[in-house]
């Protein structure tokens, strides 16, 4: 699968192949640059990076989960179709999980995207710790 059909449309921060390569003769397929797994962080913060996606995950997450649509509607200033917009994102980059209970959809939190996260972010701050203790 090309990387244009993996993206959404609505995640538009992801780089495409012709973005990553800044100089002729340079290795033009992303992947072999070592960047699929940046893109795949990259995803997931701009799953994040919209505050109605955001506000729904902490939703979920004070809720422990399992609202379904109408309930989600009920509790942030958004109509249904918006709501269940930004709940496709999500469930797109994976940070969410969906299951049906006779005519509804309840979504839940998937934790392990969210430690993905976290891990990444760590791995950096620990890069940067290390660097500033060898400047000293």
């Amino acid at each position: 699968m090309n990387t244009q059909q993996q993206r959404s449309p609505h995640l538009s921060l992801m780089p495409s192949v012709t973005e990553t390569a800044s100089e002729p003769g340079e290795n033009t397929d992303w992947r072999e640059a070592g960047l699929e797994e940046d893109a795949s962080l990259v995803l997931l913060l701009e799953a994040l990076a919209s505050p109605v996606r955001f506000r729904l995950l902490r939703l979920l997450a004070q809720e422990g989960g399992n609202l379904c649509v109408s309930e989600l509607v009920e509790r942030i200033p958004r109509s249904q179709p918006v709501v269940s917009h930004h709940l496709r994102l999500l469930l797109f980059a994976k940070l969410i999980g969906v299951k049906q209970q006779g005519t509804h959809n309840y979504y839940y939190i998937l934790p392990d995207k969210l430690k993905e996260i976290r891990e990444a972010l760590a791995s950096i701050e620990h890069l940067l710790q290390q660097r500033r203790e060898d400047q000293h």
